[in-house]
């Protein structure tokens, strides 16, 4: 009877190990780029003098982190942790001054993606994304330093959409990224206050390389 039980539980923990290794099939690190600016063009109107607000040049950025993948036939869940930082540039202007603003931001991207892979390396993404900002800030030249401020959100949610394919070992992934909610929701300048919507759109290229297989 003890062999019996033996055996059973033998039998469990391989068919259990079995199963969770058909499940749990990539953990790794990750590096790449973001292609990525903060969506603005906003115009305000301060004693009737048009103030111009609005993207001058996008940044690309290093993102590293780690990923892991669930499959089940041909759908997989794929969760990411990513940092990164940004330096993008914008203009606020108006007939009296024009002044280039850099945008720097440092943060860490949650991606929860769903996967469908019609085979074994090629698949094709999508889901949400969580933002949470670490650093988050406006830099401006001395003329509008006292003059200007900006209000942001400490966390966003976004969408991912893309596709990926593994190499061996290596998983690359190409992905593109789009606000579902403000990153900013009002800008002060000399003085007032102005609500406005403020996003980011992103694309994003990594190369992972997987410790499972």
């Amino acid at each position: 009877m003890r062999i019996l039980k033996i055996l059973l539980a033998v039998t469990v923990v391989s068919v259990g190990q079995q199963a969770f290794a058909q499940k749990f099939t990539a953990f790794g690190v990750q590096t790449g780029i973001n292609y990525g600016e903060s969506v603005i063009k906003e115009t305000f109107t301060d004693n009737g003098v048009d103030l111009n607000y609005a993207t001058d040049e996008a940044d690309v950025a290093v993102n590293w982190g780690v990923f892991m993948r669930f499959e089940f036939l041909k759908f997989g869940f794929q969760p990411q942790i990513l940092a990164s930082n940004y330096n993008t540039k914008m203009r606020l202007s108006s007939p009296e001054f024009d002044s280039i603003l850099t945008l720097k931001q440092n943060r860490f991207d949650i991606p929860l993606l769903l996967a469908y892979a019609p085979n074994k390396r090629f698949r094709l993404l999508t889901g949400p994304v969580y933002t949470r900002m670490l650093e988050n800030k406006v830099q401006t030249n001395e003329f509008l330093f006292e003059e200007f401020g900006q209000i942001f959100n400490g966390g966003s949610w976004a969408w991912q959409m893309g596709f990926g394919f593994d190499l061996g070992r290596l998983a690359i992934d190409c992905k593109y990224e789009t606000s579902l909610g403000r990153i900013a929701d009002d800008v002060t300048i000399r003085g007032k206050q102005y609500d406005f919507d403020q996003r980011s759109n992103t694309l994003q290229f990594t190369l992972g390389y997987d410790f499972i297989k």
